[in-house]
C-alpha cells in the first residue's frame, strides 16, 4: 500500500510541474506586470494584486493602487461594465487617503522640485492638493449629466461616487452644486414664463440621479407652489393642482425621511407645500370652502373628518417649519385654519352627524349616548358661531324628545 501511495503522489506531483510550466511566470514586481507586448500599460490585474499585497500604509504604493484602479475603472466604463464602480469607488478611497496625507504632498513637492530643478512654491503645491478631488469627482458628473436621459441608473451611480467619497463635506457640497448649478438658475425665468409642466419633469430628472439635492428639492417645491397658487385662480382647476401636489409629494417625502430638519428657505417653500397640502385634504383649493351641509351620509361625514384632521396635521407642520407664514397675505388662510377654520369645520361635522343619528328611523341608547358626545363636543365650540349655537340647540331639543 505505502509503495502505491508513493506512486500517486509522484505523479500528482509531476502533473503539478506541467501546469506550471504551463502557467506564465509571477512577475517580480508590480511594476514588471505593467508591461505587456513590450508596451507598459497604465494597470494590470496582476500589478493591481500584488500592490494589494504590499504595505497598505505605505503612500506609494496606495498612490499606485488609487492610479491602477482609476485607469482600470475608465476602461470598463467605455465599455459600458458595470464593474467600472467597484473600480471607481476603490480608487477614490485610496485618492482621499492620499489627499489627507501629509507625506504624500512632501514627496510630491521633492518632485516637483526635481522636475523644475528649483523649489516649487508653497502655494503651487497647496493649489494643487485644493483642486486635487474636483478633479477626481467632476468627470463623474459629468458622465451623470450626459446620461441623464439615456441611462438614469447609471447616471445616479455616478452622482452616488461624488455623495458617497471621503473628501471633506464642503468640497463634495460644492462639486453637488455646479452639477445644477445651470438649471437651478434657469428656474426662476421658466416659473415667471409659466413653463411649469417643463420645468418640473426636468427638475424631477435631476433630483432622480441626486435625490438628497436640498437646492434641487427647494427648487422644484417653489415651482409646483407658483403653479398651484395660479390654479387656484381658474375654475375647475381643482382636480389638476391635487394631481400636481399628490406627485410632488411623492417626489419629497421620502427625501424628508432621510435628511435633518430643513431650515432657511427649504423650510419655508415646504411650509407652503404643507400648507397647500392642507387645503387639498379640507376640500379648499378651489375658491369655495367646503360645507357641511353638502354631506348626506354618515360615511361621508366620517370621510371629511378624516380629510379635516389631516388638514389639521399639515397647517400646524407648515407653521412648525415657518412660524411667520400667516404674516405673508398669500398664506395668512394657514393661521385662519388653525386657528377657527379646521376647528370649527370640526365642530360642525361633530353636530352634522349627531343630526343623522337624531332622524334615523330607529335609535337606541348606543346612538342616543354617541349623540350626547357629538353635541357636548360641538357645543365647546358653539360660542364662537351663533349659527353652529343655534344648530347644536335645536339638536339638544330633538335629543331630549327622541329619549322621551
Amino acid at each position: 500500500m505505502t509503495a502505491v501511495l508513493e506512486t500517486l503522489a509522484a505523479e500528482l506531483e509531476r502533473l503539478r510541474a506541467e501546469l506550471c510550466a504551463l502557467l506564465p511566470a509571477e512577475p517580480e514586481s508590480a511594476y514588471a506586470a505593467l508591461w505587456q507586448g513590450g508596451e507598459r500599460q497604465p494597470w494590470t490585474r496582476t500589478a493591481i494584486r500584488l500592490w494589494e499585497r504590499e504595505d497598505g500604509e505605505d503612500t506609494e504604493v496606495v498612490h499606485h493602487l488609487a492610479v491602477a484602479h482609476h485607469a482600470c475603472a475608465y476602461d470598463l466604463e467605455a465599455a459600458g461594465d458595470d464593474a467600472a464602480f467597484g473600480h471607481f469607488e476603490r480608487a477614490l478611497r485610496y485618492w482621499a487617503v492620499l489627499y489627507g496625507e501629509p507625506d504624500f504632498w512632501r514627496r510630491m513637492r521633492e518632485r516637483l522640485d526635481d522636475a523644475q530643478g528649483a523649489p516649487v512654491p508653497d502655494e503651487v503645491v497647496a493649489e494643487t492638493r485644493a483642486r486635487l478631488p474636483y478633479h477626481l469627482l467632476e468627470p463623474h458628473l459629468t458622465l451623470a449629466a450626459g446620461l441623464r436621459l439615456t441611462d438614469p441608473g447609471r447616471a445616479r451611480r455616478h452622482v452616488r461616487l461624488v455623495t458617497g467619497s471621503a473628501f471633506p463635506h464642503a468640497t463634495v457640497a460644492e462639486a453637488r452644486a455646479g452639477l445644477v448649478r445651470d438649471v437651478l438658475d434657469g428656474v426662476p425665468a421658466a416659473v415667471a414664463e409659466g413653463r411649469f409642466a417643463e420645468t418640473i419633469d426636468v427638475l424631477q430628472s435631476w433630483l432622480l440621479l441626486d435625490p438628497d439635492s436640498h437646492d434641487l428639492l427647494r427648487a422644484l417645491l417653489f415651482t409646483s407652489r407658483s403653479w398651484v397658487e395660479r390654479l387656484r385662480e381658474e375654475p375647475y382647476a381643482t382636480r389638476r393642482a391635487d394631481d400636481l401636489l399628490r406627485r410632488v409629494d411623492a417626489l419629497v417625502r421620502p427625501v424628508l425621511g432621510r435628511v435633518a430638519a430643513p431650515g432657511g428657505e427649504l423650510a419655508k417653500e415646504l411650509a407652503r407645500h404643507e400648507f397647500l397640502l392642507a387645503l387639498r385634504s379640507f376640500g379648499a383649493l378651489g375658491t369655495t370652502t367646503p360645507s357641511p351641509d353638502a354631506l348626506g351620509s354618515l360615511p361621508e361625514v366620517e370621510r371629511a373628518r378624516g380629510r379635516a384632521r389631516d388638514a389639521v396635521h399639515h397647517v400646524e407642520r407648515a407653521l412648525e417649519l415657518y412660524p411667520e407664514m400667516g404674516d405673508d397675505p398669500r398664506y395668512a388662510e394657514a393661521a385662519e385654519l388653525r386657528g377657527d377654520g379646521l376647528p370649527g369645520f370640526l365642530a360642525w361635522l361633530d353636530a352634522v352627524e349627531a343630526q343623522f343619528l337624531l332622524t334615523a328611523f330607529r335609535i337606541g341608547d348606543r346612538e342616543l349616548s354617541r349623540a350626547r358626545l357629538l353635541l357636548d363636543a360641538a357645543g365647546a365650540y358653539a360660542a364662537a358661531d351663533p349659527g353652529l349655537e343655534e344648530f347644536v340647540r335645536s339638536l339638544e331639543s330633538l335629543l331630549s324628545v327622541r329619549r322621551g
